[in-house]
């Protein structure tokens, strides 16, 4: 790797990461236990239906 090269993207790579971490639209997440940095939703998937023949009716 060319000297350019490896200079070029050692700077790409470190204004991206000051960009998210400095950026005016990056997360402000409060710093304390690890289990307040899980959510708290829970969801429930549908269920399949008796006949799934029916989701996709082929003619016969």
């Amino acid at each position: 790797m060319s000297d350019r090269l490896a200079v070029s993207a050692c700077m790409s790579v470190m204004m991206m990461a000051i960009y998210v971490l400095f950026g005016a639209d990056a997360a402000r997440v409060p710093l304390g236990p690890p289990e307040s940095l899980t959510p708290s939703i829970s969801a429930t998937a549908p269920g399949l239906p008796t006949d799934p023949g029916r989701l996709l009716p082929l003619p016969r």
